[in-house]
């Protein structure tokens, strides 16, 4: 049993560590205008494998997003983090899954790039998917579901980071600079998520794949408003500085589930 907790934990750290590295790439990328055109996780993959040793970096890249996946998608199946069967819990365990799922998605795009094939950028992968949703029987009511559920959880964000109930996650021995690099980070990500989940809930409603915003997308949509884009891709970058606060302090255990997987293996 505690072999399982300890990987577990290796899995969030690792995983923590390189959606900071993607986070913080791609701000300095849409700060900067280097790859401008695409600031994008696949933007970011493309300069990743560009470097020195890329396709390496990449693979280490995409394991890690991988592993990351594995833990949310674990927490979620086995509530290793104590949120409950009520609904506010499985709420948030739906969001774990879902989270999961995306990071495992990032982290195919990041192997299949690093092994030759190419990637679509500027929301391209989005559309598709989204084109093809909207074929499906109810496929706009669906792809509107999608987009109300990206609200609730720009909403969610938004939340955590005013009451700053991100440091309840957090070991006691955490930096106090956390807290405001939190709030930014938060913020930034449900001003994108909101962009996003609206893109969808219109793509739903007017039945059109175009409209569809992937990440890169909803900060480029921000860039008529020069401060507001500065502001959030600098925010995105907290963000991906928050990643790493997690992954040196984040409270992976909790120990009622401990408990409770403990009676359960016996």
């Amino acid at each position: 049993m505690m072999n399982r907790l300890r990987q577990l934990e290796t899995f969030a750290r690792v995983g923590w560590c390189a959606r900071g590295v993607v986070y913080c790439l791609l701000a300095v990328f849409a700060m900067t205008g280097a790859g401008a055109s695409d600031a994008s996780p696949q933007g970011v993959f493309r300069s990743v494998r560009d470097m020195p040793a890329g396709s390496v970096l990449l693979l280490l890249l995409g394991a890690g997003l991988a592993l990351y996946g594995a833990y949310r998608l674990y927490g979620a199946a086995l509530d290793s983090e104590g949120k409950g069967s009520e609904p506010k819990g499985l709420a948030i365990r739906t969001g774990y899954a879902a989270s999961g799922i995306a990071h495992f998605l990032l982290a195919w795009a990041a192997i299949r790039l690093a092994s030759g094939e190419t990637a679509g950028g500027n929301g391209e992968r989005e559309k598709e998917a989204a084109g093809m949703l909207l074929d499906l029987p109810l496929g706009a009511t669906l792809l509107g579901l999608i987009g109300a559920a990206f609200i609730a959880a720009a909403a969610h964000q938004a939340m955590k980071a005013w009451t700053t109930e991100f440091m309840r996650d957090l070991e006691p021995g955490a930096s106090a600079w956390a807290v405001p690099v939190g709030r930014a980070g938060l913020a930034a990500r449900a001003v994108v998520f909101g962009v996003i989940g609206f893109s969808l809930v219109k793509a739903g409603w007017f039945g059109s794949a175009g409209e569809v915003k992937g990440l890169g997308d909803a900060l480029s949509a921000l860039t008529e408003n020069k401060e507001l884009y500065i502001l959030v891709a600098a925010g995105l970058f907290m963000f991906g500085v928050h990643s790493f606060v997690e992954a040196r302090w984040r409270r992976i255990r909790n120990e009622d589930v401990v408990r409770r997987l403990m009676r359960g293996s016996r």
